[in-house]
């Protein structure tokens, strides 16, 4: 399919692609030029960080013995160890 630059700079993306993607009127769209092309897509939401502080306790299972922030750290940074060899 082919579509043109209006001398405003807008350009008719296809129905059949709008369609596709599920980009209704009003979609917000990110535009990045790649090798001389251009790429539309949509923003990626960001991710909401979050203390480890604030998890502590939201894991628990019933019946197991709740581990410390301590215990947690050690974890992580012992897989952490182990996967980056």
């Amino acid at each position: 399919m082919k579509t043109k630059v209006s001398s405003k700079g807008q350009v008719v993306i296809p129905k059949a692609y709008r369609q596709k993607l599920g980009w209704e009127n009003g979609t917000h769209l990110e535009v990045r030029e790649d090798a001389g092309q251009l790429v539309l897509s949509r923003p990626q939401p960001k991710a909401k960080t979050v203390s480890i502080d604030a998890l502590a306790g939201r894991l628990h299972r019933p019946n197991t013995k709740p581990i410390s922030l301590q215990e947690m750290e050690d974890a992580l940074t012992k897989e952490i160890k182990k996967h980056h060899k």
